[in-house]
């Protein structure tokens, strides 16, 4: 076990994911995160006694699905989920912001100017795939280092010059404040890419 402290958290960790048109894949690091919190623990404690000691450990979460309209929002394989906030209306002062890979030339603008708004208040935005050119495609990125879906850098790199876009698995830079931070990723489903 970790010599970190067990979480002392009372407020929920607030996790915005931008649920539009993304591959369902990308955003497979939701689940995961999901899997370390109070409400998941507090369904298996009883099913799996061993977890005990670990439960100082869990973190209170609160997810916010963000998303053009409070429709149901389209993912791949043919899902549907159902928002809980617009780019109009979700909080700009989220602990996380998740973004999957949409087709990056043709994201909401509401969802631009929420990516603008947010990484000045944002503790960490997380990117997978083309997620890397919706954020790009905000300015957040701008003169700062990122990756996406390494097949499509040449791409990224027309598209979005201001960005000093990197042949790299993974790439974290400064955020636009003290310790927030920017975390883009190549394909989640290309392997070494």
């Amino acid at each position: 076990m970790s010599s970190s402290a067990p979480n002392k958290a009372t407020k929920p960790l607030r996790i915005g994911v931008l649920y539009e048109q993304v591959q369902m894949t990308d955003l497979a690091g939701l689940d995961i995160l999901g899997n370390m919190s109070t409400r998941v623990y507090d369904m298996i404690k009883e099913v799996i006694p061993s977890l005990k000691a670990l439960e100082s450990y869990a973190v209170p979460m609160e997810f916010l699905y963000i998303s053009s309209s409070l429709e149901l929002a389209w993912a791949t394989p043919e899902m549907y989920i159902r928002p809980s906030h617009t780019y109009d209306d979700a909080p700009r002062n989220l602990d996380i912001i998740m973004l999957g890979g949409p087709d990056p030339y043709n994201v909401p603008e509401a969802s631009l100017k929420f990516l603008d708004e947010a990484s000045k208040q944002c503790k960490a935005i997380l990117t997978t795939c083309t997620g890397g050119m919706w954020l790009a495609k905000s300015g957040v990125l701008d003169g700062k280092k990122a990756t996406t879906n390494r097949i499509l850098l040449e791409a990224a790199k027309s598209a979005f010059p201001k960005v000093n876009w990197m042949d790299q698995r993974w790439v974290i830079d400064e955020g636009h404040f003290e310790g927030a931070e920017l975390w883009t990723a190549g394909g989640a489903g290309c392997g070494k890419l």
